[in-house]
């Protein structure tokens, strides 16, 4: 039997908690025998936030996760929101997923799957899926990292995995040997580029030829005004809200702590639509 674990990043707010998991349920399949869990970070500044976030979590069946405001001596209240993600990513990687050879779906608070995903087919044959990022203000040396908001491990093949650290800070070029800052995630450069890796790049709609490993630009694509780009269930009321749809399963509110009410008032009736959607 085959296990799918799924860890839900969200700290300071327990706004998309119930959505998302409700749609994670309803579309994050995996073939018979196997077996999906799912975690929730209970992360916050202060006690009434994690407590109510922790309720949550157990309201919805989902395994709480504890995470640490301090992490390698480092108190996250205090520094760039980037590094502290980068830090309780590493802490759930190096504290739970490398303790298990499980398939491991790591998703930010405002991710969503819209449409039947089989995650064993999907991850089936690669190391990672994710999106490889770039700064390209810093080519050529190409930086390559991944984004840290939808990233898939498939630790059945995925090689070297102690490597892998998802910090922000600064790298050092393999190439170059110059020193760049990096966001969040950018220590992944290090496992990428160790060894030939079997990656499976996951697109934006509208950016379909992007190659992280060739393309000049690093440009992940936020839909405007181009609605044709969305799936039409989520074409009514939508206004320029710079969403970002990734293999056209997964959405990317962008800006998931953002006091946006038009905004959230069309995902709520997005969400609506999808629940009845067969």
């Amino acid at each position: 039997m085959r296990t799918i674990d799924i860890y839900l990043a969200h700290r300071d707010s327990t706004k998309f908690i119930t959505k998302q998991v409700t749609l994670i349920r309803k579309y994050f399949n995996c073939n018979t025998g196997s077996k999906i869990n799912i975690y929730g970070y209970v992360d916050g500044k202060d006690d009434v936030v994690k407590n109510t976030m922790r309720n949550l979590w157990i309201e919805n069946n989902v395994t709480p996760i504890e995470i640490p405001n301090i992490i390698d001596n480092t108190n996250r209240s205090n520094v760039w929101v980037a590094i502290s993600f980068g830090l309780a990513f590493t802490y759930v990687y190096k504290n739970y997923i490398l303790n298990n050879n499980n398939i491991a779906v790591c998703l930010e608070n405002d991710v969503f799957p819209f449409r039947y995903i089989n995650i064993e087919d999907y991850v089936k044959d690669y190391e990672i899926c994710g999106e490889v990022r770039f700064n390209a203000a810093q080519l050529p040396d190409r930086n390559v990292m991944f984004w840290l908001g939808i990233i898939i491990f498939n630790n059945e093949k995925m090689s070297d995995r102690e490597l892998f650290t998802a910090y922000a800070g600064e790298i050092v070029n393999k190439q170059s040997g110059r020193r760049h800052g990096i966001d969040c995630g950018g220590h992944s450069y290090y496992w990428i580029t160790n060894t030939h890796r079997k990656i499976r790049q996951m697109v934006t709609n509208g950016n379909e030829n992007y190659d992280g490993f060739t393309s000049l630009e690093c440009t992940p694509h936020n839909i405007t005004n181009d609605i044709h780009l969305l799936p039409e269930i989520f074409r009514e009321g939508y206004s320029n809200f710079r969403v970002v749809i990734y293999d056209n399963c997964l959405i990317h509110l962008e800006g998931g702590r953002d006091n946006n009410y038009t905004k959230e008032e069309w995902w709520n009736n997005c969400y609506n639509k999808l629940i009845k959607n067969e």
